[in-house]
């Protein structure tokens, strides 16, 4: 892929500023990027991120450096699931650990979404034993040349590993065997900047209902979107976890489940489903939902068939909508009836009685006692710096 005169001026810049950042730590010093000049490099670069299917722009970044990590440990191909690798055409896995057929095997049922805000330096700092992995894969902010973004494997999900969060009372629910799954995407919106410095692209902000409350998020991308679909896709075929979304009354649920609900679900969950902090992965997820679980349709009663045979009820969605009883007809005569007897009463039929405690007047030296009792002494001050103005004035 050849590179405009533009293109390539920025990749000798960026390459100039991650050599000072980003490699240390990751290259060995004697590596042959340490020793080529700036077109040099940017050549190299290229011919390593075409054999290894990545975006091919000449910078050395997060991507690239995931990749050459992965390589040292269990390399890149496809996904590890029970110990062996299978078998998904079209995979693009950067695996962080060497496969242990002889660990003992755990039964997950349940997949919680997060969220991670900088996936090179957190790689790193796990890479390197110096953060906690609490994830079994993450999925990076790369587009990739099947317009898929990089997918990142740190455990098996059915082998017994130090991280498992079988009693994570944080990160994934209490008492279940959760396979974890990061989406790098920033929570907070002052970090869009930075974002968009490293990517040269700016997310959008979305603005989705999380727990009764309208949250702004940047969105996720929709290469992102493409590897979380084949990672949920995955689990259901070889970890029989089902790719499926918890559903309310025809609507996918974005709120806060109770314990109970949780411990009897086998699914998908994100993080606002059972934790609320920083709503991750948030309002960026809410949008993807359809697009990832199906569309939800709205049951047609006139149509619906009560005996119907078990392949049709094979087909239903996993999960089906919450039954809503049918409203009550409204009896008309009654109503009527009822209206009527009301016009002939001229009385209110309920009063209103004001409270008959008086408003206690306002003082001074009590409200100033009532701060310094209460343990607001700042306040007591700031209320007796306020009355020493008025005062002088």
């Amino acid at each position: 892929m050849a590179l405009t005169t533009e293109e390539r001026l920025q990749a000798r810049q960026f390459n100039m500023r991650a050599r000072q950042i980003f490699w240390r730590g990751i290259l060995p010093d004697s590596h042959t990027l340490y020793h080529l000049d700036e077109d040099a490099i940017v050549d190299w670069v290229l011919e390593f991120q075409k054999s290894y299917h990545l975006l091919q722009d000449g910078k050395f970044g997060p991507s690239s450096l995931i990749t050459f990590m992965a390589n040292t440990r269990g390399g890149i191909g496809n996904f590890i699931i029970d110990g062996k690798e299978i078998n998904d055409p079209g995979a693009r896995v950067a695996r962080m650990f060497t496969a242990a057929p002889d660990a003992t095997k755990v039964k997950p049922d349940l997949t919680c979404l997060l969220s991670i805000p900088e996936i090179d330096y957190i790689s790193r700092d796990r890479f390197n034993g110096r953060a906690k992995v609490r994830a079994h894969f993450s999925i990076d902010s790369s587009i990739g040349q099947d317009n898929e973004s990089l997918i990142i494997q740190w455990a098996d999900p059915m082998r017994e590993v130090p991280f498992t969060p079988t009693s994570e009372t944080v990160d994934y629910p209490r008492r279940r065997q959760c396979v974890g799954i990061e989406i790098e995407n920033v929570l907070l919106l002052y970090q869009l900047d930075s974002d968009e410095r490293r990517w040269l692209r700016r997310r959008p902000v979305i603005r989705a209902s999380i727990g009764n409350r309208l949250i702004n998020q940047p969105m996720i991308y929709e290469p992102q979107i493409k590897a979380l679909k084949r990672i949920l896709r995955v689990l259901e075929q070889y970890a029989d976890i089902p790719a499926v979304f918890p559903v309310a009354d025809n609507i996918y649920r974005t709120d806060l489940l109770e314990e109970s609900e949780i411990q009897n679900y086998k699914g998908c969950l994100a993080k606002f489903n059972y934790f609320l902090i920083n709503n991750e992965p948030g309002a960026g997820l809410v949008p993807h939902l359809e697009t990832l679980f199906g569309g939800l349709s709205q049951p047609d009663p006139e149509n619906s068939d009560t005996h119907a045979d078990a392949e049709s009820q094979a087909a239903k969605p996993h999960i089906a909508p919450l039954p809503k009883e049918p409203p009550k007809p409204i009896d008309l005569n009654s109503f009527e009836a009822q209206k009527a007897e009301l016009a002939k009463t001229k009385t209110p039929t309920s009063t209103f009685v004001p409270t008959s405690e008086d408003t206690p007047k306002f003082n001074l030296a009590n409200a100033i006692a009532s701060a310094y009792a209460s343990g607001k002494a700042g306040r007591a001050g700031r209320i007796v710096e306020k009355c020493t103005k008025f005062e002088d004035s």
